[in-house]
């Protein structure tokens, strides 16, 4: 259980150092880190088609859908096609359009449930509505300034990067306290 908690507290460290480091580059350089954004994101893909594949190969002749092995084919493909082809230039390209319709798409769906929770007596609903509202008009005006939506884009990951790699070093400290209260735990 020590050795466990030990090798856990390092890894937190060694992962949390780097991630802080990569989200603080991207708040320098938010344009330039689409790029990598894109090709993580097809490393990710990459891996989980593969994933999908050899999952496809282990299951049980009976269980086996051909629709997983598609989508790992699929998957794996659009993966190589990101790192080694042009898909992470065309990625990043349409990540700021991608997240413009999200946010529009979002607001208009708080619009809808709004309207709804009017008709059912709720007394809330105003808010609801309102940041409808704002989401659909910042959505539409993301939309045709993706300059302006990549940076959001960018920034917004640099943050969780920043707060997930800082929870990590938390936790490196945390687990020390850790260890102790499950020694006590054990001992009782």
């Amino acid at each position: 259980m020590r050795k466990l908690l030990s090798s856990t507290k390092w890894f937190m460290l060694l992962s949390g150092i780097p991630i802080v480091i990569l989200g603080v580059t991207m708040l320098f350089t938010p344009l330039k880190n689409l790029i990598a954004l894109a090709i993580f994101i097809g490393v990710s893909m990459l891996i989980s088609g593969i994933s999908e594949i050899f999952a496809f190969c282990g299951e049980e002749k009976y269980f086996r859908s051909s629709w997983m092995l598609i989508g790992g084919i699929l998957t794996t493909l659009f993966g190589i096609w990101t790192i080694f082809g042009r898909g992470s230039a065309v990625l990043a390209a349409i990540m700021p359009f991608v997240f413009a319709v999200w946010v529009m798409s979002s607001g208009v769906t708080r619009i809808v449930g709004a309207i709804s929770l009017r008709s059912q007596g709720y007394g809330q609903w105003g808010w609801i509505l309102t940041f409808g509202i704002i989401g659909t008009a910042l959505g539409f005006m993301l939309l045709f300034s993706p300059l302006l939506s990549s940076i959001i884009v960018a920034y917004a990951i640099a943050a969780m990067l920043i707060v997930h790699g800082l929870n990590n070093i938390m936790i490196f400290f945390c687990i020390k306290n850790i260890g102790g209260w499950v020694r006590k735990q054990i001992e009782w």
